[in-house]
């Protein structure tokens, strides 16, 4: 079920989504909000009220980051086996910066984030990434790699992460541009 409510300056969609769930909890892909609620809780509009804060921010980054995107373009020429050597690479380059074993990588598209790692030291890479600058490949890999140190998105983890890439925050902030990119001329294309 689709409802809207103005939220400051901005016009919001959000979808109700009713679920065997305990407590209601809010969803934000990219720039699409979704609620989902216990069978029988009704009171979407006090949640959305309760949450109206939080939903403006990540609602307004996603708008700014929409504007972004316009004017910037994918790599288009890297090839899949390009792609790969590049990762490889990183990842026996970041292996000695941080002292850990990969033991398996696999390429796949996911569209939900740009990589994963377990805990027996497995790394996902998201086969998009092809598309982007070279050093938006290598922080993708140095994130996942330092997985393998700290497995939770905490302080210990982002300390880590500092010691390479101290601007993270507004890498992740060129992520999401670069994903909206692909999400609107890659995704809709296919």
């Amino acid at each position: 079920m689709k409802n809207k409510v103005k939220i400051y300056d901005l016009d919001i969609e959000y979808e109700v989504i009713h679920r065997n769930v305990k407590y209601p909890r809010l969803e934000l892909k990219t720039d699409k909000l979704r609620l989902i609620l216990p069978e029988g809780y009704n009171d979407h509009e006090k949640l959305v009220y309760k949450h109206k804060n939080w939903i403006y921010k990540k609602i307004s980054i996603v708008k700014t980051s929409m504007d972004e995107a316009k004017n910037r373009s994918l790599n288009l020429k890297r090839s899949e086996d390009e792609f790969r050597a590049i990762v490889i690479d990183y990842i026996e380059e970041i292996s000695g910066e941080l002292n850990v074993n990969v033991k398996k990588v696999r390429f796949r598209k996911m569209k939900s984030r740009w990589g994963s790692c377990s805990s027996q030291g497995n790394v996902n890479i998201n086969s998009y990434l092809r598309y982007l600058p070279s050093r938006l490949i290598e922080y993708v890999v140095f994130h996942e790699m330092a997985h393998l140190i700290e497995m939770g998105h905490n302080k210990r983890f982002h300390n880590i992460i500092s010691t390479k890439f101290k601007n993270h925050e507004e890498i992740e902030g060129e992520l999401l541009v670069y994903w909206l990119l692909i999400k609107e001329t890659i995704l809709t294309a296919s």
